[in-house]
């Protein structure tokens, strides 16, 4: 499994920075790299450097999460992968009633849908390497994985939680996500 790094745009604020710090905790074989000044293609070649083949692209909209894009590196190219999921909202740790203990970095995943199939846990199976199963109770998947990202499906579109495969408490962000848009992919030649 490859090393996946997280970025963000340029202009990213408070919440989005906290949104990859807690999001580098609960993906295995995660790394976030800060952008700061760099292009898209000086992430890439920092990525690569790092033995990364993924990169996880959190746009910003007003400092806040605003969409997720998945890049991949491999031969001298980025590849923009053609999956565009527009972010609804973030409810980050801090925002949640319940105390978090410390988050330790989690060594293993899984994506697991409830009851119907979600075309969206697919792509985030495919895209962070992490396997993925559809059941009607996850409670099956207790202590089995680290992190247990929960796809559920909402009227507009899903809601990803991210909750310890131990005690099924908030373990990273939760997200709502609007349906999968499919934009055209692209190739940027890493120089």
């Amino acid at each position: 499994m490859g090393i996946v790094v997280l970025t963000s745009s340029r202009n990213a604020g408070t919440r989005m920075r906290q949104f990859l710090n807690e999001l580098e905790v609960v993906i295995p074989n995660a790394v976030k790299v800060n952008r700061g000044r760099l292009s898209i293609v000086e992430v890439a070649g920092r990525a690569f450097s790092l033995g990364a083949d993924k990169i996880l692209y959190i746009g910003s909209r007003g400092g806040n999460p605003g969409f997720i894009r998945f890049l991949r590196i491999r031969n001298g190219l980025i590849e923009v992968m053609p999956y565009f999921i527009k972010i609804l909202g973030v409810k980050l740790l801090v925002d949640m009633p319940v105390g978090v203990k410390s988050v330790r970095k989690a060594q293993s995943g899984i994506i697991v849908s409830l009851g119907e199939y979600m075309e969206i846990a697919d792509i985030l199976s495919e895209q962070l390497e992490l396997p993925s199963i559809r059941v009607n109770d996850f409670e099956s998947v207790r202590g089995m994985y680290d992190a247990i990202f929960l796809v559920r499906g909402l009227i507009n579109g899903y809601e990803i939680q991210v909750l310890n495969g131990r005690d099924l408490g908030p373990y990273g962000p939760f997200v709502s996500v609007g349906d999968v848009a499919y934009t055209k992919p692209r190739v940027i030649k890493l120089e």
